[in-house]
Order: C-alpha cells, then sequence, then structure tokens
C-alpha cells in the first residue's frame, strides 16, 4: 500500500461525501429552503448568537439582503430575534427549538453513517484515518488563527 497523493485522498474524500449525500438524501428532501438559509442555521449553531450585521459579513452581503435571510428564517420558525439588551438598536439572532432539531438530525444522520462506515473498518485503517484527520486538523486550525487575528 502507497502513502497516496493529495488528488488520490480527494478522490476518496468525494467518493465518502457523495455515498454520504446519498445515504442522508431522504433527510434532506423534505426541507424548503435554501443553502444559504442552511448555512446561516449552521452558522448560528456555531456562533450561537449572531447580529444581522454579523451574518452580512460572513456571507459577504449587504446589510439587507442579511436582513431578509433573517426575516425568512424567522417566519419558518428555525430562528428568533431578540433585542439587544446591551444596545437597542442592535437584533439578536438565535436558533429556536425547531432550528437546533434541524441541525442536530441533520447532522446526527451524517455521523451515524459515518460511525457505522468506520467501525467496519480494520483496526489499523482505523488508527491510519485517525491520525491523518488530526494531522489534517492540526494543518487547518494552524491556517485558520492568522485569519481569525485580521478580522
Amino acid at each position: 500500500m502507497t502513502g497516496g497523493s493529495v488528488d488520490e485522498a480527494l478522490i476518496a474524500y468525494k467518493k465518502v461525501h457523495r455515498a454520504l449525500l446519498t445515504s442522508t438524501a431522504s433527510r434532506w428532501r423534505h426541507l424548503d429552503i435554501s443553502m444559504q438559509q442552511l448555512r446561516a442555521i449552521y452558522l448560528l449553531r456555531d456562533e450561537e448568537v449572531a447580529t444581522v450585521g454579523r451574518l452580512a459579513e460572513l456571507f459577504g452581503i449587504l446589510l439587507p439582503a442579511a436582513s431578509v435571510l433573517a426575516d425568512r428564517l424567522v417566519r419558518a420558525g428555525y430562528v428568533e430575534r431578540h433585542e439587544d439588551t446591551a444596545d437597542r438598536r442592535r437584533v439578536l439572532l438565535s436558533l429556536t427549538r425547531a432550528g437546533i432539531h434541524l441541525v442536530t438530525e441533520l447532522r446526527e444522520g451524517s455521523h451515524s453513517h459515518l460511525r457505522r462506515w468506520m467501525s467496519q473498518l480494520s483496526p489499523e485503517d482505523l488508527a491510519a484515518l485517525t491520525r491523518g484527520w488530526r494531522a489534517l486538523a492540526d494543518v487547518a486550525s494552524h491556517r485558520q488563527q492568522p485569519v481569525e487575528s485580521r478580522v
């Protein structure tokens, strides 16, 4: 067995990703939200609370477009608005129970498939995969630090 190349690793990643999308398609089929709305929901899961301005900043869109995005998520029942007690001009956004449930359902579906597939690996292959993901996570976290420090 060879060490492989970046291209070979990316091809394997794409195959796993495609299999994951196929396996979880039934969970996604019922959703009536755009990809940008879904990304905003995931962002709010990570940030817990964000302003409309933060959404605009992270998506590289203007404030009115971010406000429309937030409005659609509020109407869909995935996000709720709160007044910022420190600054009444700011509106804070956070996930509702339905938003949290959606993220959890989508993520857990993916994780359960990955867990099942990984449990079928030999101990040696699982150890190699773990080493590889840890190494990639280390590189990715070091790459992100300079970008975050500029923000």
